[in-house]
């Protein structure tokens, strides 16, 4: 029997899953390195909005992935490809085997005359013109390479969507003298209120606080045991720094890069959760 993580948050599959991010609007620019967007270039509207997924995009080439529930229980993806010479429909494309590898998520499919498709996409504050993505993207369609960004799509994106939204306010968090002490914080929410980006730490031996970050400076306040965790808190977590070892902590880890390449830390998706699909 075939055992795909099912990760409920990490993609919503399924339309009517509740334990996703809410919305965040406005943002700071400065982790990104935008990309030239080239003549004519249009992001591209999901055409099932209803529907979770991806756009991967840039000159030259678009893809479009809406994650569906197949008859048998598993999971199927409808997709769309254009790369200008070629609109494709068909073949869906599929999790690779496996789906996430060396932090990277991977998808694969096949057709006749082009040979083999290969889309990878790696979290980080990717960006064309001054439009902003959670993702770096590449479509390898039968060797000849294309490069952009991705975005989530549908009606319950995971609060890291746009995870170089909140990079710069978590690094100055971290080097806040006031910062709460210990080696171990993950990040398990980050959001706009106000004219504030407001950063939640898990701390090492428990605890949670709430880092605001604005044009003023820098300050802390503590999150009562009391409080429930919000609507996608921990789904995932973002980890400062470092990429670590699938299965540590009972997580996968999906890589975070900046524009120039270097890892800058992961996202934590419970890799115990998983699901009999086949």
């Amino acid at each position: 029997m075939r055992i795909i993580s099912w990760i409920a948050g990490t993609l919503c599959l399924v339309a009517g899953l509740s334990a996703c991010a809410p919305a965040t609007s406005g943002g700071l620019q400065s982790a990104f390195s935008p990309m030239a967007a080239g003549p004519g270039f249009e992001p591209r509207e999901p055409s099932r909005p209803e529907l979770s997924g991806y756009v991967a995009e840039g000159p030259g080439f678009m893809v479009e992935m809406a994650f569906d529930e197949a008859p048998d229980g598993g999971v199927e993806i409808d997709t769309v490809i254009d790369t200008g010479a070629a609109l494709l429909w068909q073949p869906r494309l599929a999790m690779a085997e496996p789906w996430l590898a060396d932090g990277v998520q991977r998808y694969e499919g096949r057709i006749d005359r082009i040979g083999g498709i290969a889309l990878t996409l790696e979290a980080g504050p990717c960006a064309i013109g001054d439009i902003r993505y959670g993702h770096f993207a590449t479509l390898n369609m039968g060797g000849r390479l294309h490069e952009g960004c991705a975005r989530e799509t549908g009606p319950h994106p995971l609060w890291t969507r746009e995870i170089g939204e909140f990079l710069p306010a978590v690094n100055a968090c971290l080097a806040d003298s006031g910062a709460p002490p210990g080696n171990s914080h993950r990040v398990s929410l980050a959001y706009h209120r106000g004219g504030s980006a407001v950063v939640r730490f898990d701390h090492q031996g428990g605890g949670r606080s709430d880092c605001h970050y604005n044009a003023s400076g820098i300050s802390w306040q503590t999150v009562s045991d009391q409080e429930p965790r919000q609507p996608g808190e921990g789904n995932p977590y973002f980890i400062p720094g470092r990429l670590p070892q699938d299965g540590e902590g009972c997580f996968l880890y999906e890589s975070v890069r900046d524009a120039e390449g270097r890892i800058i830390g992961a996202l934590a998706h419970d890799g115990c959760a998983v699901t009999p699909v086949g």
